[in-house]
């Protein structure tokens, strides 16, 4: 069996990326999904209590695993299993993470020895009643990821908008039929909500009806309809998406209205002025860098100073265009700007 049967949750993210190339102009506005499994991530557990313990003879933190293939070297288990006063396994997305954490090596190995290793594991690390729920739960897992494997075959492949909302009501409601309600929010709301937000978000910079500034507000107010722990997670991933396209839309020679307009569209009115007023900052900087840099080559070409004299005239000259702040990254600044000059 397949790697792909495994990582088919990350076709939600390539079938907007490909229906926004596919769009006039393309601006990307494909976001990869909040990390619900991952080697590296760190696990988002709920604090220690009496009825949130971490299960018996589980060492805090994560785990290394002997014998994986070569690619998890230097990895450890993705999360933690915990348990409540009772013994009863604690039913949270880590859980999930521990399952993709194990599954992610196939390609590498059968779909069997991943499995076999995983049951292993969640043998070691849990006592009875926790160890019998954990491996029920794994049962409902590899149910679940067999079926979206067929879910997806007979899904219609459209890059539209309402390919994409067709497939994740589907995927939504294969999830309900094959877990309880409290599996299915623990294992998957993060995503869900992920994955409402883009599809909204997208939907938003799709209508003709609204002006850049006004989807810029829509943006705005989406995501402050989140709830708090998505909204911390949604920020930091939409930055790094704006920093990515704005990169390649620069190095396109983008004007600044279309790089204006791709702001307003992934991260909001009010982040597009932020950055804006940082703009206006940075260019402030480099302009009087660069005024000063003339200055300073003028000093140091002056045969008539002494090198005393020249090093004093360019510590005043510093000191009369920057303030003491602002000189600590002087170095730096003129480092990179010769490094610059270089290339």
């Amino acid at each position: 069996m397949s790697k792909t049967l495994f990582l088919l949750p990350l076709l939600f993210a390539a079938c907007l990326a490909l229906m926004l190339y596919l769009e006039p102009g393309h601006l990307p506005d494909r976001l990869d999904p909040p990390t619900a499994a991952g080697r590296t991530s760190a696990p988002a557990s709920p604090p220690a209590s009496l009825e949130s313990l971490p299960a018996p003879d589980t060492p805090q933190g994560k785990i290394a695993v002997p014998g994986l293939p070569a690619s998890f070297v230097g990895t450890e288990v993705d999360g933690r299993f915990r348990v409540d006063a009772t013994g009863n396994l604690i039913v949270s997305e880590d859980v999930r993470r521990i399952f993709d954490y194990f599954l992610a090596s196939l390609g590498e190995e059968s779909l069997d020895a991943s499995v076999t290793r995983l049951r292993g594991y969640i043998d070691g690390q849990l006592q009875e009643p926790a160890r019998a729920r954990a491996q029920a739960l794994l049962d409902q897992y590899l149910a679940y990821k067999r079926e979206l494997v067929l879910l997806e075959r007979d899904l219609p492949q459209l890059a539209s908008l309402d390919a994409m909302r067709q497939r994740e009501a589907a995927v939504q409601a294969l999830r309900a039929r094959l877990f309880d309600g409290e599996t299915h929010q623990a294992f998957f709301a993060r995503e869900e909500g992920y994955n409402r937000f883009t599809l909204e978000r997208l939907a938003i910079r799709q209508d003709t009806g609204l002006s850049d500034e006004e989807k810029g507000l829509a943006v705005d107010r989406l995501r402050a309809s989140l709830p708090e722990e998505l909204q911390d997670m949604v920020l930091p991933q939409l930055q790094q998406e704006l920093r990515q396209h704005t990169t390649r839309l620069q190095a396109e020679g983008a004007s600044a209205a279309q790089i204006r307009q791709l702001r307003q569209q992934l991260v909001g009115a009010e982040a597009t002025a932020r950055l804006e007023a940082l703009d206006s900052q940075r260019q402030g900087w480099q302009k009087r860098l660069d005024e000063y840099l003339a200055a300073k080559a003028g000093i140091q070409a002056n045969d008539g100073l002494s090198s005393g004299d020249k090093r004093a005239a360019i510590e005043a000259l510093a000191a009369e265009r920057f303030d003491e702040r602002e000189r600590l990254r002087l170095d730096a600044a003129e480092q990179l700007a010769a490094a610059d000059k270089r290339q």
